[in-house]
């Protein structure tokens, strides 16, 4: 299934095992040259609420509606995740990076992102520029850095399609 990011923030994530809320999702690490979930970062349950982080292996299932983790132990201190700890205040966030060809041309900023919920890569970019709002298929990224996206120089790229205000939608 596919997701967009920006629809997954806030997003309550269920322990398997005690089949209970156990925390709200926060955010992503992304593995920088395969455009691949590494860990999900989250907040658990109350006012006081502690930063968590979760290994992808220890995601269950993703939808829209929750993220689903094996059990309690799956939510771990950072510390425990030494390297993702150390990026955490480095990591790209994917949202609000700049995307740029390899030659260096501007593309524009990236206002929301696709997630395949099974594999955990992205599988598009929406980048905004200005007017210009491109869809960029994931097959184009060479490198995801903090406050940059690499892509290729010759990439297939799309505008999305906007039907008048006025337009109704037909019956299927």
């Amino acid at each position: 299934m596919l997701i967009e990011y920006s629809k997954l923030i806030g997003l309550p994530i269920f322990n398997l095992e005690s089949q209970s809320r156990a925390a709200e999702l926060v955010g992503f690490f992304f593995d920088e040259k395969e455009a691949k979930v590494e860990a999900a970062i989250a907040k658990t349950a109350g006012f006081w609420g502690k930063m968590k982080f979760i290994s992808a292996k220890e995601i269950v299932e993703l939808s829209k509606s929750a993220l689903i983790i094996r059990d309690e132990e799956s939510l771990v201190e950072p510390k425990e995740m030494i390297r993702l700890n150390k990026k955490i205040k480095k990591r790209a966030k994917i949202i609000g990076e700049k995307v740029a060809t390899k030659n260096g041309d501007f593309i524009g900023t990236v206002n929301d992102f696709v997630i395949e919920s099974s594999s955990l890569l992205i599988t598009r970019l929406y980048v905004k520029k200005l007017f210009d709002q491109r869809i960029i298929h994931a097959s184009a990224i060479i490198k995801i850095e903090q406050k940059k996206i690499t892509i290729k120089d010759k990439f297939e790229m799309t505008k999305p399609e906007v039907a008048p205000m006025n337009a109704k939608a037909e019956p299927a």
